[in-house]
């Protein structure tokens, strides 16, 4: 049985990374991927990087004459639900590439470093010693089963999660699969407008009412219209429905239909565990404010690359608790700002179409200061307050906004507060886990998701129970 120093399970855009980062120092590396080479990650073609996250981590920016290049343009605002009342951060550079394309350059890289890449090959189960504890897995292929041993397993497999589903209940690391209600399903509108003197590009932004935008396909006279929601695809086109008729387009030809999915839920309590890491989507490290996880992933990927090297140089058995800094300096540097924001944003959602319109306008909650920034640290002053419940008191006297409403995001603001506040005693080492994890349910089912603010009525109509 042959040995690597790590098995990374799926090739797509966390996967490749990881191996090739972890190759380039030197370790053995094998990864697998269940699709073949020609059909890996073909859900969507075009995808957008942030060009200062890519230089960040890393990841090759594509020559303007490659194939997988497709173009750049400055990042977008968000709007009212009526398409009014921008709020407009600091612009920075955006580049969009063919996914598919980009993957294999990133595959190829991966392999250049040392990696192996096995395609074909579905994850099948773990190995575990008499201890009981990851020494590799199992995987299927075309010419059937075949095993391998390695020091640590990276589950890169997205929302299958092939091998974090299989761990033991006794597990540190959560096993269960996504539901419908933990995964943003998102479809896209490749579209052409038939006036050639439209701009594009003065349309583009994001509308978080209807969970819904607009962002550059490559085309001068189109754009991807794109939705996302809870439940499912039919969910998300009835949602899309709403977006159309009050956000007003010019006339347009939709030239293709992609639909894909990404995880909606908050991060894994551990992503480690004895010879095991969950990483990408794999670990649900997606933005709470749009679904993307292709960069925020990374920021723990260089803090594993940096641990697990380091444990890798040594003799041993990679335990939970030599893995645990992982989870420790992840929560400080991105788990629990992503975590905290999620019930802020359920409790603003909450507000129906016109109240949100009353606050864009006013520009409180849905402020420039607070929306320009989404994913900066906030840095809300007495005065901003201050504005914000005079706003909000105007609001409800004028009847503009419901105490009902009001009361839903006061409530999603002193979650917020919660986790933050709980995440910042995460557990320094896997024994005081269990007294936090149960701290962390507790608040979680206190919470809920994103898909508990789905309308009742579209439910209703499309057959789902909320």
């Amino acid at each position: 049985m042959k040995q690597y120093d790590i098995l990374v399970v799926g090739a797509s855009t966390t996967g490749s990374w990881f191996a090739q980062k972890m190759a380039k120092q030197g370790f053995s590396v094998l990864v697998i991927e269940k699709e073949e080479q020609n059909d890996v990650n073909r859900a969507y073609d075009i995808i957008h990087f942030g060009k200062e996250d890519m230089e960040k981590f890393g990841m090759e920016i594509p020559a303007v004459t490659d194939k997988d290049w497709g173009f750049t343009f400055a990042s977008s605002c968000i709007f009212s639900p009526y398409g009014n009342h921008p709020k407009i951060g600091t612009p920075s550079p955006v580049i969009g590439v063919h996914k598919h394309d980009y993957i294999m350059r990133m595959n190829d890289a991966a392999r250049a470093a040392g990696a192996d890449i096995i395609y074909g090959a579905a994850f099948d189960d773990f190995i575990f010693d008499d201890n009981k504890r990851i020494i590799g897995a199992s995987f299927v292929t075309k010419d059937g089963k075949q095993e391998v041993l390695a020091r640590i397993v990276a589950d890169c497999s997205g929302i299958p999660s092939a091998a974090r589903t299989k761990l033991p209940d006794s597990s540190v690391v959560e096993n269960y699969k996504l539901t419908n209600k933990d995964i943003f399903f998102v479809v896209l509108y490749y579209v052409e407008y038939e006036d050639k003197n439209v701009k594009p590009r003065s349309m583009d932004g994001f509308c978080m009412q209807y969970k819904a935008w607009s962002a550059p396909s490559g085309n001068e006279h189109g754009a991807i219209l794109g939705i996302g929601a809870g439940y499912g695809y039919d969910y998300a086109e009835e949602v899309f429905k709403d977006y159309l008729q009050n956000i007003k387009r010019p006339a347009f030809r939709v030239e293709k239909v992609e639909k894909g999915m990404t995880p909606y839920h908050r991060t894994l309590y551990s992503c480690v565990d004895d010879g095991f890491i969950a990483m990408g989507d794999a670990a649900f490290l997606t933005k709470p404010t749009c679904g993307e996880g292709v960069t925020s992933s990374m920021v723990q990927g260089e803090i594993a690359v940096d641990v697990i090297s380091g444990l890798l140089k040594k003799d041993g058995y990679l335990t939970k608790e030599n893995l645990w800094p992982i989870n420790c300096r992840y929560m400080k540097a991105q788990g629990k700002d992503f975590d905290a924001l999620r019930p802020m944003l359920f409790g603003v959602i909450s507000a129906d179409y016109d109240e949100a319109e009353y606050l864009f306008a006013n520009d409180c909650i849905f402020s420039t200061k607070i929306l320009g920034g989404m994913g900066e640290e906030l840095d809300l002053t007495a005065g901003d307050i201050a504005k914000m419940l005079a706003v909000i008191t105007r609001g409800i006297a004028t009847k503009k906004l419901r105490t009902e409403t009001v009361g839903k995001i006061v409530k999603g603001l002193l979650q917020s507060g919660k986790v933050g506040k709980l995440y910042d005693n995460y557990p320094t080492s896997p024994a005081d886990f269990q007294a936090w994890k149960k701290q962390a349910d507790a608040l979680w089912d206190e919470i809920g998701g994103m898909a508990d603010t789905c309308d009742p009525a579209i439910l209703k109509k499309l057959g789902y129970e909320n």
